[in-house]
């Protein structure tokens, strides 16, 4: 070998060796970077892990709670659609079964609160049982003069005194309501048991 081979040998030798102690010095500090990232994931997976954790535990108890409150809401909807059934279908069953019943209470409730003058508006429904005839008995056991419309009522039984000064609502929608007011906890009660 010559000198100049000597040389470049030893220029590449040289070389091959800074070479690999660059590149294991890269190395080392590569790992180093990993081993921190490492670490500081960790770090941070072991201290927000159990925020997270909690953060999805309260989201699941929050909608629980919501669905809960649904549920009760679209129950407490069906059960307040059965009681409203339920009395809809007591004038019915009252002006099929209990005729004499029935007239005997829409002349009570006329009665009780009609004024001289007042014009009675009958539903469609009781057309054919609270007629003329029935009205002016009503008149004359109470001494004051009434008169029935031509024009029927849109309401389910019942009636409207119509009056020179004001109106009164004597339907059984209303009556119902007021009804169903005060005795709705007793019928859940009867209904549902609860």
């Amino acid at each position: 070998m010559n000198n100049k081979e000597v040389i470049i040998e030893k220029i590449i030798k040289d070389a091959l060796d800074v070479s690999n102690e660059n590149i294991s010095k890269a190395q080392g500090e590569a790992d180093a970077i990993l081993a921190a990232a490492k670490e500081t994931a960790t770090n941070f997976a072991e201290e927000n892990l159990p925020k997270g954790k909690a953060q999805a535990d309260e989201i699941k108890r929050r909608r629980a709670m919501v669905a809960n409150l649904d549920c009760k809401r679209i129950i407490l909807s069906k059960k307040t659609e059965l009681i409203e059934k339920a009395f809809a279908s007591v004038a019915d069953k009252m002006r099929k079964d209990d005729k004499k019943g029935y007239i005997a209470l829409i002349t009570n409730m006329i009665k009780a609160s009609a004024e001289d003058n007042d014009v009675v508006i009958v539903s469609q429904k009781d057309k054919d049982i609270l007629t003329q005839k029935e009205i002016d008995s009503i008149a004359k056991s109470i001494g004051k003069k009434l008169k029935l419309s031509k024009d029927f009522g849109d309401f389910d039984g019942g009636v409207m005194l119509c009056g020179e000064k004001f109106d009164k609502n004597l339907t059984f929608a209303l009556e119902f309501e007021q009804i169903k007011d005060e005795q709705e906890e007793k019928l859940a009660k009867i209904l549902f048991g609860e």
